[in-house]
This record gives structure tokens, sequence and C-alpha cells, in this order.
């Protein structure tokens, strides 16, 4: 009996794409927390927590989202948590001086934008280190925010001031609806516009974008703008949540975006990441968060477990760069 010779392109089987199979991982650790937290923990799957839960990562998803289009720039923005405080402080002032809530908004969103596009201008166009010149900002924006407010928390009983960031319908607030749609948006922008297109170019090879005249210099001050413009919406949720002005909102989010959105695969090196990750390593970390504070967890293991998060996908990322080069 003679054997029939079975063509190699039959016996090889389709690779599973790696993007893919980071999002099934994360999705397996988002189940595997969620689970572990409810058993340690009845409340955790109350609606009141989900409520609470959500409503707490809602500026997370929006501050992660604009970190993302920094870093697959190359970049980082250190600034972004200082900037809450800054622009809230902002729209706070210029509501109470106008009793407008819609000055308010533009106030803030203005204000975001403006140390958006100091980063951009100092980064972009003057060629100076992101880490450097966002470090700066922090500093900045933060001090801005305690002029500001004098060191004082500004109450705000404005209920259209406060609708966004502490509305809910039934146990969903009104905000998360509203991240949904800014995901779509920034979607939309980044995979379907040639903008997007120059911000995945510009991480991936700046010199050679310039070259091919994109214009890579432009691309990064308008990345930065929008991270500013994002920290601004970001500003106003934080004020509605807690229905006041605060001169230490948004402490160590830049953080928590950082690790989030390498969480969910977008590079340090810039050219590679998906918004779609970004959320799903908003949704593992905000579960971790979440579930450490209803546990009783004491706050500096807290600190130290966060850390070790963002040590290990920092690692994960390098190994992978390392093995996407070689």
């Amino acid at each position: 009996m003679t054997q029939t010779a079975i063509p190699d392109r039959w016996l090889r089987q389709p690779a599973l794409d790696p993007t893919v199979m980071r999002y099934l991982v994360l999705v397996g650790l988002i189940a595997v927390a969620a689970i572990g937290f409810g058993l340690a923990n009845e409340n955790f799957f109350s609606l009141a927590n989900m409520g609470i839960l959500l409503r707490s990562i809602a500026v997370l998803f929006l501050l992660s989202m604009g970190m993302t289009f920094v870093m697959l720039t190359g970049g980082i923005d250190l600034s972004v948590g200082s900037n809450v405080a800054f622009a809230g402080g902002v729209g706070v002032i210029a509501l109470t001086a106008t009793g407008s809530a819609a000055f308010g908004f533009l106030a803030a969103l203005c204000a975001g934008m403006a140390i958006g596009a100091i980063n951009g201008v100092f980064i972009g166009q003057l060629k100076l280190s992101a880490f450097m010149v966002t470090l700066a900002t922090f500093a900045l924006a933060r001090g801005l925010a305690l002029v500001i407010y004098d060191a004082k928390s500004i109450h705000v009983s404005d209920p259209a001031f406060l609708w966004l960031g502490g509305t809910s319908w039934d146990n969903i607030p009104v905000v998360i609806p509203f991240v949904a749609l800014v995901f779509v948006i920034l979607s939309v922008v980044l995979y379907r516009s040639t903008f997007g297109r120059d911000v995945y170019a510009a991480g991936a090879n700046f010199d050679t974008s310039y070259v091919l005249g994109r214009r890579p210099e432009r691309t990064i001050v308008w990345v930065y703008v929008l991270s500013g413009f994002l920290a601004g919406l970001s500003a106003i949720i934080t004020v509605g949540r807690v229905s006041s002005g605060q001169p230490w909102a948004g402490l160590y989010l830049e953080f928590d975006a950082i690790t989030a959105v390498i969480l969910g695969g977008t590079s340090l090196f810039g050219g590679r990441g998906r918004l779609l990750g970004t959320i799903l390593g908003v949704l593992l970390y905000g579960i971790i968060v979440n579930g450490l504070v209803l546990t009783g967890t004491n706050p500096f293991l807290q600190s130290l477990i966060k850390g070790l998060i963002l040590l290990g996908v920092v690692l994960l990322d390098t190994q992978t760069q390392k093995g996407r080069a070689a």
C-alpha cells in the first residue's frame, strides 16, 4: 500500500493573530479578576458597586484614550492628572464668575487644550524630550491649580455643570454612554482618517514620515492638544462626581492611564496599539483597583500592587519589542 503525501499547506494551521491573542488574554483576566473579587466580597457584583466602578473609571477611559494617541507617536504625557485639576479649576472659576455652565465647560476645555498645546509645541516643534516637557507641565498645571483654588476646594451647585459627572439613569451613570460615544469618534479618527495614519506613521518612524511629507511634528502637536482636550472633559466629569472643584483632583491619574494603555497592548516605543486594547486594559485595571478597595486591602499595599502591575507590563512590552526586532 502506498502512502499519499499530504501537502505541507494542508498541515500548516493559521497562527492566531498576536493582537487577538492579547485581547483574549485580557478578557480572560477580566473574567478571572471579576469572579475572584466577587467571591471575596458579595457586594462586588451589586448594581450599586457596578455604578461606582463605571463612574470611577470613566475619567480613566478618557485620559487613557488620549494617552493612546500620544504613545502611538512614541511620546508620553505625565501632565494629564495635573491638567484635570487645572482645567477643572479654570472651569469652576469661569462658572462662578459668569453663572454660565456653557462658559464653564468651554473654559475647562480650553484650559486643558492650552496645557496640551504647550506640550505639543515643545515636543513636536522644538524636538524636546516628551518625558521632560510633560514632567515640567505636570508641575506647572498642579501649581496653577493650587493657585486658582488657593489650595481649597470650591463647592459647585449648578445642576447643568454637574449633570455629566453626577447623573445616573437607574444605576447606569450618564457618563458611560458619553464615553462610549467618544470612543467611537476617536476610533473613526484613528482608523479612518489621514490624521490617524499620520499618528501611526510618526510613531513607527519619525524621519521616514517626515521624508514622505506627512509633517509628523504637526501631528505630534495635535496629539497632545487632543490629550489636553480629553483632560478638560475629564475635569468636567470629575467636578460633577464630587460637586466641587478640588486642587488635588487627578492625582496619580497619569500613572493609572499609562499602566492601562500599556496593559492594553500599546507599545512604549510607538507605532503599535489600538483603542480597543486600551479599553480592555482600563477595565482590567479598574476592576483590580475597585476590588482591592472593596476587600479592604491596605492602601499602601494597593500602591505596591499598582507599581508591580506597571513594572510587569513595561517588562512585557520591552520583551515583545525585542522579539519583533529579532
